[in-house]
């Protein structure tokens, strides 16, 4: 349901705010085992961009804390980031992972449901 709902807020904000700028990115393998200067590396790739979609965060260890250190690398850009991530998928433990979402804060806002 929290994955509908975020794909559904991507897709409105990219028809009713066509200035936005949205990359979406298959980065195999999201984990511990990527080093700084990656992490360093992807956020000079995707810093012009307003909303980051990224697949293939490793679900166990290390998946959340890479993306961490990514928003982390982005608001040392001085820009202001924020992130959400997924729930790990309903696969097997080899291809269970997770996706995250990241944005400028000045340009999006997450909306948390009442209730």
């Amino acid at each position: 349901m929290k994955r509908i709902l975020l794909v559904f807020l991507l897709l409105f904000c990219s028809v009713f705010y066509p200035q936005t700028k949205l990359i979406s990115w298959n980065i195999a393998n999201l984990g511990h085992s990527k080093s700084q200067k990656t992490i360093h590396y992807i956020a000079n790739a995707v810093r012009d961009y307003d909303v980051i979609a990224i697949q293939e965060v490793v679900a166990g260890y290390g998946g959340v804390q890479a993306v961490a250190k990514l928003a982390d690398e982005l608001n040392r850009t001085g820009t202001k980031w924020d992130y959400v991530i997924s729930d790990p998928t309903n696969s097997s433990a080899y291809k269970t992972e997770r996706y995250a979402f990241i944005w400028k804060t000045a340009k999006l806002k997450k909306l948390v449901p009442h209730g």
